[in-house]
């Protein structure tokens, strides 16, 4: 099985981790949130296609960099179907607290899985976060793209107009049920893997 290419681009004013997944000279976009400019200039430069953008939720931080790519590439973007007015809520998507986004672009919703130039693409939907905040597994390569529901050492904040204490702890028994190893790119912060995370990180430990 050949190694997914992952290129990590740390972006924008909260840090956020944006993920271009080269596959011949086409790409996947997971969580372009900011700075378009410095992600066309790397697909540019590297001779690269979007095929799709995956979004892991809707906040502000993980979509702002989508319209302009849109407007470039005409891309889809899919997104979990939860997080649906999120991505166009400013107040839910954050954006309101600094700069609303104003996001024009089309999305489609996701409930479970898609398949995109021969991978196929599990939306694991873990709300908490969000409403439809997400694993996106790459199942067939044994990683994980995780957004903020798990960061190494922590999972993301529950104390949003759309986010749910309650809902986070059903979503870490969740992962905590999940079989196998997996790689894990977070939203934010180094990369972790599954294992590691089932013995050391004290959220998933603790509850």
């Amino acid at each position: 099985m050949k190694e997914l290419k992952i290129k990590q681009m740390t972006l924008g004013q909260m840090a956020t981790n944006c993920y271009i997944i080269e596959n011949d000279n086409h790409s996947l976009i997971v969580d372009p949130g900011a700075e378009s400019e410095k992600i066309i200039h790397y697909l540019d430069n590297n001779h690269l296609n979007i095929s799709a953008i995956l979004l892991t939720h809707g906040h502000f931080d993980h979509i702002g960099a989508v319209d302009d790519l849109v407007n470039k590439y005409n891309c889809p973007v899919y997104l979990h179907e939860r997080d649906y007015d999120c991505f166009y809520d400013d107040d839910m998507n954050l954006s309101s607290y600094s700069k609303p986004l104003n996001m024009q672009t089309k999305i489609t919703p996701v409930k479970d899985s898609i398949e995109i130039e021969n991978f196929k693409i599990h939306f694991l939907n873990l709300p908490g976060h969000t409403h439809g905040s997400c694993f996106v597994i790459f199942e067939d390569d044994h990683v994980i793209f995780s957004g903020d529901v798990l960061f190494k050492g922590a999972v993301g904040r529950y104390d949003f107009p759309n986010s749910s204490l309650e809902e986070t702890i059903s979503s870490i028994e969740k992962i905590k049920d999940i079989s196998g190893n997996y790689l894990i790119y977070p939203g934010h912060g180094p990369s972790t893997t599954l294992d590691d995370e089932k013995r050391n990180n004290p959220y998933l430990n603790r509850l």
